[in-house]
């Protein structure tokens, strides 16, 4: 019980990586909103906390707005008096080169991957500061270290995302707010289902040096780490768990 007592936001908690991360972070104590565009998928993952034991409740937001992701953070406060933990997770992966991807697909993606980060930390910290401190989490794909072909909303909104997690570490690391990135390899979610079968086995041998499939739970794991005292000196950082590709990526 880690994390007893602290109380967590996660967005884009209702399926995949949020999920997980979610329960994760429950299991080991915290109280976590579930924040999602979708308040039915928020539920579910509430319904699954509670079945472990743990305490949650769901909400519904919209990361890309202002007003909601304001109203998000005021709602959580007053019904547990606080916030800790906040791991920006709400994110997409479209494919795409400079030619194909329409200005309004690069507009959106890097509205989802970038930009959320950006209000999702501006609002919470405030919070943050009325606790003594905090710890922000972002999820930060490796494509954001080295850029592959076809993917260029993607890469470049998870560049900047990162670029993001050191400023605020930077400037919040007098308050006590530690803001960090989490830079998954290939992981068997729902943002990467078109990505199946022999396809699939022939990127993980292609890229992946470790001869194994990245769960999930191995991000949750990071996650929790980074969101206790244990990660106390650790800020600004880009946690990569993704088996070694990042460090021989290539194509």
């Amino acid at each position: 019980m880690r994390l007893k007592g602290k109380i967590a936001v996660v967005t884009g908690a209702g399926s995949g990586l949020g999920r997980s991360i979610a329960v994760k972070l429950a299991s080991e104590g915290a109280k976590v909103a579930v924040a999602d565009i979708s308040l039915d998928n928020a539920k579910e993952t509430v319904e699954l906390i509670d079945s472990q034991g743990g305490e949650a409740a769901p909400f519904v937001s919209d990361v890309t707005c202002e007003e909601q992701i304001q109203h998000l953070f005021e709602e959580v406060d007053k019904k547990w008096g606080g916030i800790d933990i906040l791991y920006n997770n709400a994110g997409i992966s479209p494919v795409g080169t400079i030619e194909t991807t329409s200005f309004a697909d690069f507009q959106k993606v890097i509205s989802l991957d970038m930009y959320s980060i950006f209000l999702g930390s501006k609002y919470v910290i405030p919070y943050m500061k009325k606790n003594g401190g905090g710890s922000i989490i972002n999820t930060v794909g490796t494509f954001g270290f080295k850029p592959i072909p076809n993917k260029i909303g993607y890469a470049c909104a998870k560049a900047g995302a990162m670029s993001l997690t050191r400023s605020v570490a930077i400037d919040m690391a007098k308050e006590n707010i530690r803001c960090n990135a989490i830079c998954p390899g290939f992981v068997d979610t729902p943002l990467n289902k078109g990505l199946v079968g022999e396809e699939r086995e022939q990127f993980l041998k292609t890229y992946q040096p470790m001869d194994m499939k990245i769960q999930a739970e191995d991000i949750a794991n990071t996650a929790v780490y980074l969101a206790t005292e244990d990660a106390k000196a650790i800020t600004g950082q880009g946690i990569v768990v993704d088996g070694g590709t990042e460090a021989c990526l290539y194509y």
